[in-house]
């Protein structure tokens, strides 16, 4: 049979509940009767102790003491378990409980002690404990109290004892009802935000995705909340994002193919002849294709760790110097001014040198098309602490919402200029596993639409090239 959550937890905290009770309750009860006991033996003696030092005062001696004393104890009632009815009984030595006798300074007997009878001197190794009657800084006598607790307790002491265990009793009793009020009480709060992420979950299973429950506290099950939900949010996003992926996949496939298709049927059908016009429209729709299929072949294999990095120190400004004579032919005819800013000296990185000028080419070719004729590119080299590879461009500017997605792959900030552009959105994706593969860190900043957009690339510096600095 399974027991719910609810319930193991009242269980648990009436099993707590139950033990507590039960050894506080034993430890009373053993205790109580032994503590009531203590508490008449010191009352004898006290008593005792104040009758012997009268006594003497008035009498010079403690001759008859016991005699006088004997009549003024009360007598004494019968014990709850004895006949009711009867006659109280008169007095005796059953009313001196707690002691065991009286003796005077030189261990005569001043009451019967130890079988001894009144004036017999008790041997002083039959006593064992004794409590000193002094009058005027004088011992006139030893009380001898029964530390072995022998003796009963009268009616009233029984009756208290009674009424102490019945008061515990119903503690105890009471402290079981309210743990098991207190287990329904704190097992429901706590099992709310529980059964709240329960049926999130299974709402989630059920393919609902946008699930966010509240977060009512900050201890482990708040945590756990939020953490829920940050994941909620993450499988929503990631969702959209595989919907676009297919999308943007399907429009980038579907037109180049269409494109080839559509002359191929009409060279089936003779409507046209292959002319090197048609034959280079057909090549480039070929290409797009095959560059779609490298750069996911290529994204693929960084994530999965299957593409071969050589890392070693290179400067980086030659990595830039080399960029700048592949793109300076290729901005003049486009309008575009490029600029290189190196410090005078800089530590080396390591990098797969290849696999870096792969990253700034695409990282330029996304700056071209986005920078108007007349517009400004620089590469720059930034070292500190950290040495930082700059791509900062004058050209259309990424808006704050967009910036922390330009590195997903197949997002586009710009849908209407990207359609124009021929280009699949992988370039900054790829750009990004390349340089997470080498130890880098790579980060876009803009100041919104129309005001421009740098990349900066981020690596810790590798040390001092054959004893050479950067230039």
């Amino acid at each position: 049979m399974k027991r719910s959550l609810q319930g193991k937890l009242i269980l648990s905290y009436l099993a707590i509940a139950l033990i507590t009770v039960l050894v506080v309750s034993a430890l009373i009860r053993l205790t109580s009767g032994q503590s009531l006991m203590n508490l008449v033996m010191e009352q004898q003696t006290a008593r005792l102790n104040e009758a012997v030092q009268t006594y003497y005062i008035e009498n010079g001696t403690l001759e008859g003491f016991f005699e006088a004393y004997i009549q003024q104890i009360p007598p004494e009632k019968p014990a709850p378990d004895e006949p009711t009815g009867g006659p109280d009984k008169g007095p005796g030595m059953g009313d001196l409980r707690g002691v065991h006798g009286l003796v005077d300074a030189e261990y005569r007997a001043l009451m019967p002690t130890f079988n001894y009878e009144i004036g017999q001197t008790v041997p002083a190794e039959a006593i064992r404990q004794k409590i000193a009657v002094e009058v005027a800084g004088q011992t006139i006598a030893w009380i001898l109290p029964d530390t072995s607790f022998q003796f009963k307790l009268n009616a009233e002491e029984q009756l208290f004892l009674q009424r102490t265990n019945l008061a515990i009793g119903l503690a105890a009793l009471a402290g079981i009802l309210a743990a098991v009020a207190m287990g329904f009480f704190l097992s429901s709060r706590l099992l709310l935000p529980i059964r709240r992420l329960k049926q999130a979950s299974q709402a989630l299973a059920r393919g609902q995705l946008q699930q966010q429950v509240p977060v009512t506290s900050q201890d482990e099950l708040g945590q756990l909340t939020a953490t829920f939900n940050q994941m909620s949010a993450d499988l929503a996003q990631a969702d959209q994002q595989r919907k676009r992926l297919t999308a943007d996949i399907t429009h980038d496939l579907s037109t180049p193919l269409q494109i080839i298709s559509g002359y191929v049927e009409m060279l089936e059908d003779g409507e046209v002849t292959l002319t090197p016009q048609r034959i280079e429209i057909i090549k480039t729709e070929i290409e797009h294709l095959r560059r779609l299929v490298g750069d996911m072949t290529t994204l693929t294999q960084v994530e999965a760790g299957a593409l071969e990095m050589i890392l070693k120190p290179v400067r980086p400004a030659a990595l830039l110097e080399r960029i700048y004579q592949i793109y300076q032919p290729i901005v003049e005819r486009l309008g575009v001014q490029l600029a290189l800013e190196l410090p005078a000296a800089s530590p080396p990185i390591r990098v797969d040198e290849g696999r870096m000028i792969q990253v700034l080419k695409n990282l330029v070719d996304n700056a071209l098309r986005f920078t108007a004729a007349g517009g400004r590119i620089t590469l720059a080299v930034a070292a500190g602490t950290q040495v930082q590879l700059r791509v900062q461009d004058t050209g259309a500017g990424i808006e704050a919402e967009d910036l922390p997605y330009v590195f997903d792959r197949f997002y586009r900030a710009d849908k209407a200029r990207s359609g124009n552009s021929g280009k699949l959105g992988l370039g900054l994706a790829i750009c990004k596993a390349l340089v997470s593969a080498q130890g880098g860190h790579i980060a876009a900043e803009s100041a919104g639409k129309n005001q421009g957009t740098t990349m900066v690339i981020t690596f810790d510096p590798a040390g001092d090239l054959d004893g050479a600095a950067d230039r």
